[in-house]
This record gives C-alpha cells, structure tokens and sequence, in this order.
C-alpha cells in the first residue's frame, strides 16, 4: 500500500461517519489523481497497487467506494471485483481503465466505467453515480 489515510476497524459494514474509498491502481501518477478527486469529496482514501493488498483492506474494514483499475500486474480487477461483490453485496464501485472496449462493457452492469485518459469532472460524476445506487448495482458477470 502506497498511502493509508483510513483507520483500520474490523471487517463489517461501512459507517455512516467516515465516507472510506480503496482506490486499486498501479499507476501512481492516476492513483494519486484518483484519490485528490475522492479525498476532495468528502472520502478517506487508501491506495493500493496489487490486488493481494486489496484483499487485506477488505479484511480490515470494507469501504463505501471501491475504484478499480481492470488491468493490473497481479490479475484482473473486473475479476476481483465480482469476488468482493459476491462476498460483501452492494459496495459501489468505479473501473478506470485502458482495457479494450470489450471488457470495459462487459463491466458497464456493475457500475460506470471510465475509459484512461479519464476527463475529471466524468470521474466525480461516476463516484457519485455508483454511490448513489449501489443497491441496483450487481456481481459483474
């Protein structure tokens, strides 16, 4: 994990106190673009690179907003992602990614998706897209 803004608490349903994000992101330089963007709308943010530290995360505290590069060195994040879903239903989620065309729709059912370069006004309005309707959201597929 690259920054750990959130306080770890044990793994159960996010508060209403503390808006917490996990941003999944290899980039660097578009994690830190990602969570400017989330910490300036209210979100405590945790960047990780790898998708192992993802799942330590979610071990300690779920959050209220997953962001999820799809392609990652350690695998896929639209695959892990519909592993979180199935284990923990109705947390929203963000993809931001390069990925073909193809497997970005293949996503679009499970919350918006971002194509990179992403413009950054459409990225706040995914976040608040997915977080405003995470109940009509559902597993990828």
């Amino acid at each position: 994990m690259s920054e750990q803004t959130a306080s770890p608490v044990p793994a159960t349903s996010p508060d209403a106190e503390e808006q917490r994000a996990y941003v999944l992101e290899d980039d660097p330089d578009i994690a830190s673009l990602e969570a400017d963007i989330l910490r300036d709308l209210g979100f405590s943010v945790v960047i990780c690179s790898r998708i192992v530290e993802l799942g330590d995360l979610m071990a300690l505290a779920l959050p209220h907003l997953l962001v999820v590069d799809v392609m990652l060195p350690d695998g896929d994040g639209g695959d892990i992602t519909e592993l979180l879903r199935n284990a923990w239903p109705g947390i929203p989620v963000v993809f931001v990614s390069a990925a073909s065309r193809e497997r970005l729709a293949e996503l679009a059912p499970t919350g918006p998706v971002l194509a990179k370069p992403f413009d950054v006004a459409a990225f706040g309005e995914a976040v608040a897209e997915a977080v405003a309707a995470p109940r009509r959201l559902r597993p990828a597929s």
